[in-house]
């Protein structure tokens, strides 16, 4: 999905493990077979740790069509289900916004903007949807915003991610918070639609084309 990238440290093996519900044992053992597969490379030591070696190897095809298919039909009602809240959600953030909303949407668009490390920008675009979310002043919109973004990725908070799409959030994140500021409710809900549809949910229907190509010509 493009989460990690190569060169990028993974967090400490306690937070690991916390974040994917496993214990440290497990963690270790997944980590020591990520390695023997040339996915990461693990050093000891005060500067030492997990580092992310390649993010698509032999292996990453089987694995990942092991993950998403079986799902497909859950992400399919998912993706159905998102297209309809998230820009209902911002159409009423830009009609009940506030100037402490408005100031914290911008915060969280600058904060991914200038972030570097991916960890830091998947913190900032979090951070903006949920202040376009707390703009509406209800705190179940809030909540499901929070839950469509977990059952979409896997519990990983964590969407699709390259340079390119990086690129297009950029300018995604202003044109939405802008839309939210000057109150154009159709319009914020109109671009949070494309956001979600060209930036999430074709990214994922690339990757199951990605593996299932991979499949046919493994099984060929």
């Amino acid at each position: 999905l493009g989460p990690l990238l190569p060169g990028q440290k993974l967090p400490p093996e306690r937070e690991c493990a916390a974040r994917l519900n496993v214990s440290r044992t497990t963690l270790r053992d997944a980590l020591h077979q990520l390695e023997a597969l040339g996915y990461v490379g693990i050093t000891r030591g005060r500067s030492g740790g997990v580092r992310v070696h390649s993010t698509w190897g032999p292996e990453s095809s089987t694995h990942i069509r092991s993950m998403l298919l079986p799902r497909w039909q859950h992400l399919t009602w998912l993706f159905d289900l998102t297209r309809t809240l998230l820009p209902m959600i911002a159409g009423i953030a830009a009609e009940r916004r506030t100037d402490q909303h408005i100031r914290k949407i911008w915060a969280a668009v600058e904060a991914y903007e200038h972030a570097e490390d991916r960890d830091v920008m998947r913190t900032a675009d979090h951070t903006l949807h949920s202040a376009i979310a707390e703009a509406t002043g209800n705190p179940y919109y809030v909540s499901i915003d929070s839950q469509l973004r977990i059952q979409l990725t896997f519990g990983t908070d964590s969407l699709p991610y390259d340079a390119e799409i990086r690129h297009r959030a950029l300018d995604d994140h202003r044109k939405i918070a802008n839309a939210i500021e000057t109150g154009d409710a159709a319009l914020a809900s109109q671009l949070t639609l494309h956001h979600f549809v060209e930036l999430a949910e074709k990214p994922m229907m690339r990757l199951r084309e990605r593996v299932e190509a991979a499949g046919a010509g493994e099984s060929g």
